[in-house]
């Protein structure tokens, strides 16, 4: 790729340049073999190594100057693919950590012993223990219906595990 380029005061030339284009996308299979170098589920859906860093560039974007970007999930340790230079250019205060769950679960636990919420409205799909690993596969390739699973004993009955006894 040919680009003018600028030297000194007088010394402007025409020469060849890395194409960006290429840059970024060599950067991106780097990414991708960073983040994601075993997994790779089948399903059309799915890009493994994608949706981390993609959700983090994207929330970067979107921000405007001086925002706050609040992170909650897991991340791979590995993962070194953060916008770190647009997030420093805009100022942005990042906050982020892994939830705290020991601490809301006493309380969760509560609210399904006295009825004031009912966990088992957001189970799409109930699967025996003998399906385990078939059912993995078809949640973690995202196909449609397997947004919660609840995995049941064979003692179990058809609807699963009780709330009321949790």
């Amino acid at each position: 790729m040919k680009a003018v380029v600028f030297h000194d005061v007088g010394d402007i030339r025409l020469e060849d340049v890395p194409d960006p284009a290429a840059a970024q996308a060599e950067e991106f299979k780097r990414e991708l073999e960073a983040v994601a170098a075993v997994q790779r589920p089948d399903g059309p859906n799915r890009h493994p190594g994608q949706a981390p860093s993609q959700a983090q560039q994207w929330a970067v974007q979107a921000l405007a100057k001086a925002g706050t970007l609040s992170i909650i999930g897991v991340y791979p340790p590995a993962d070194t693919s953060f916008p770190i230079g647009s997030a420093m250019n805009k100022n942005l205060t990042i906050r982020m950590g892994n939830c705290n769950h020991r601490k809301y679960i006493p309380d969760l636990i509560a609210l399904v012993r006295t009825g004031a919420i009912d966990p088992t409205a957001i189970i799409t799909r109930r699967e025996g223990m003998e399906s385990v690993i078939d059912s993995y596969k078809a949640f973690d390739q995202r196909r449609p219906g397997w947004l919660k699973v609840a995995l049941i004993g064979p003692d179990a009955g058809a609807q699963g595990a009780n709330p009321s006894t949790l």
